[in-house]
């Protein structure tokens, strides 16, 4: 996939003047690469398009612009899109009661390390960044890879039949058909240069 270069980060009052119109078009990015997995687990499926937003977003709320700042928020939302034909995803645990928030975590612990891309008769295990769960406590966010290899993304690509997200949790089993166009989606990160091609 194609990493973030600082050349496409934009100034924070340039960034001001464009954000509602990009704010409302990233909400429909999003909307097909959204996968739910139960009620309390949702996956979001990153391109360079989505983290370049993270960023902005990020530059923005904690009102950086020193260069070098900068540079470490893009080397860090760039780690996170992998190497070589790689999927990129955000898992969210969602608790809408915010009393139950420890209860829910702790029963999750590590969920994180059970999520699975099945296309066909092959699995294609995420891979969660470290250090988002220590001991008996879980963040509610993490960040995860599902490396499929060139020979994985030919068959994402032909796959005719279904293909389907799924957590396989100790306590925690959910398993998500993922539509068309989500499929369709995840084909094109697959296929896009991981450099700028462009002139």
């Amino acid at each position: 996939m194609r990493k973030i270069r600082m050349e496409e980060i934009l100034a924070l009052d340039a960034y001001e003047a464009v954000r509602q119109k990009v704010r409302r078009e990233m909400i429909a990015y999003k909307r097909v690469r959204r996968v739910p997995l139960g009620d309390l687990v949702s996956v979001t499926f990153d391109n360079h398009r989505t983290l370049w937003f993270q960023v902005q977003e990020i530059l923005r709320v904690e009102r950086i612009t020193e260069p070098e700042a900068v540079r470490e928020e893009v080397a860090v939302y760039n780690s996170l899109l992998g190497d070589g034909p790689t999927l990129s995803a955000t898992l969210f645990i969602e608790i809408p009661d915010q009393s139950k928030i420890p209860e829910v975590l702790d029963r999750l612990l590590g969920v994180e390390d059970y999520v699975t891309l099945v296309v066909g008769d092959r699995r294609f295990k995420a891979l969660a960044e470290p250090g988002r769960t220590k001991e008996e406590k879980t963040s509610s966010v993490h960040y995860l890879t599902i490396p499929m290899g060139p020979e994985g993304a030919r068959t994402l690509a032909d796959q005719a039949g279904a293909v389907w997200l799924e957590v396989d949790h100790p306590t925690y089993r959910h398993r998500t058909a993922l539509s068309p166009a989500t499929v369709a989606a995840l084909v094109a990160d697959l296929t896009e240069p991981e450099a700028d091609t462009g002139p």
